[in-house]
């Protein structure tokens, strides 16, 4: 099989500490105040370390590992930020955000070109995230924004989110449905993290999805890039599938169907999907999937021997992951 050349991780992270925002902080917030409390909302009671394996989390952690696995180039999310959506206030949320975006840039996208992220946004206030995605895209050069599920009270496919929209479709940048946490989607009743970790990316994706589907924000945006990340591929002919008959019967047309097709969104492909991925990649077309590596949330070993191992199999084509590792990841982000 012919090697897959300048692969691009489309969801990798950040581990970022408090220490790391103070300093962003501190000219608006005392920093005895800040040390007191966690600057982020727990995701959900369970204890996460995410403690890193083999490599640092830090710039140099990432650049030994993309040697090692051969990724070109990566955008980077954040960790303890996924829970972000919890947040109550809102100005303290924009604050947050601000100071955030402003870490990152500092800390990865001026020191190295192979890296860029995606800006967290203060998304209880829609108008204040709207703004701060165009001041991270124009003033730090970052290629989209962060919407984290679960936490808000309205889903994102409520006009409310328009003005955010507007501004991403204008700007020509994806905004990204990241889940996270377990709670608030139906799995407080699971007391094993293990159990509510296999559900809870799926279930805060397809309540957003199932909801911007029915609303009809691709319809509304036409051009608004959107990806689906860390859920993998399986779920979506499935759910796709319930939206166009439920849809065809209410309103005499397969809103999920056709907005796939017109429009531009995308999906995570986790590399170790067997029949599912073949499926999702026959059923919605290779042009709509793409790679993620979830470092350093996962083993650096187990990401290149999976690597490795997709590029070997013999039951997707070459097209296809040439597409899903690195030429759909260059259109949603519009990289060069």
């Amino acid at each position: 099989m012919a090697e897959v050349t300048g692969i691009i991780d489309s969801d990798g992270h950040v581990v970022e500490r408090g220490s790391d925002l103070y300093p962003y902080l501190e000219s608006k917030y005392p920093r005895d105040g800040l040390e007191n409390y966690p600057l982020f909302p727990t995701l959900d009671g369970f204890r996460r370390g995410n403690v890193p394996r083999g490599y640092n989390f830090d710039l140099e952690g990432w650049s030994r590992f993309m040697k090692d696995s051969t990724i070109s180039y990566a955008v980077l999310y954040p960790t303890a930020g996924l829970g972000y959506a919890f947040t109550k206030d809102p100005e303290w949320a924009a604050d947050l955000a601000q100071a955030y975006n402003n870490f990152l840039a500092d800390a990865f996208i001026k020191k190295d070109s192979r890296f860029n992220a995606m800006a967290m946004l203060p998304v209880q206030d829609p108008p204040a995230a709207a703004k701060e995605l165009r001041r991270a895209v124009k003033e730090l050069g970052m290629v989209g924004g962060l919407l984290p599920t679960p936490g808000l009270r309205i889903p994102y496919g409520d006009t409310a989110f328009d003005v955010l929209y507007k501004e991403a479709q204008t700007l020509d940048v994806p905004l990204a449905v990241h889940g996270a946490a377990q709670q608030g989607i139906g799995l407080d009743i699971l007391s094993n993290q293990n159990q509510g970790q296999i559900l809870a990316h799926a279930f805060a994706q397809m309540i957003q999805f199932v909801n911007m589907i029915w609303d009809q924000v691709f319809e509304r945006f036409p051009t608004l890039k959107v990806v689906y990340q860390e859920a993998g591929a399986g779920w979506v002919p499935f759910l796709m599938e319930r939206l166009d008959r439920r849809s065809s019967d209410r309103m005499g047309r397969k809103l999920a169907s056709e907005q796939i097709r017109n429009h531009p969104i995308y999906f995570h492909a986790e590399l170790e999907e067997q029949d599912v991925l073949v499926t999702a990649l026959d059923v919605i077309g290779n042009d709509r999937f793409v790679y993620a590596s979830d470092f350093p949330h996962e083993n650096g070993a187990e990401i290149i021997e999976g690597l490795i191992e997709f590029q070997n199999r013999d039951d997707i084509t070459q097209e296809s992951k040439e597409r899903v590792l690195r030429d759909n990841i260059k259109a949603l982000y519009g990289l060069k």
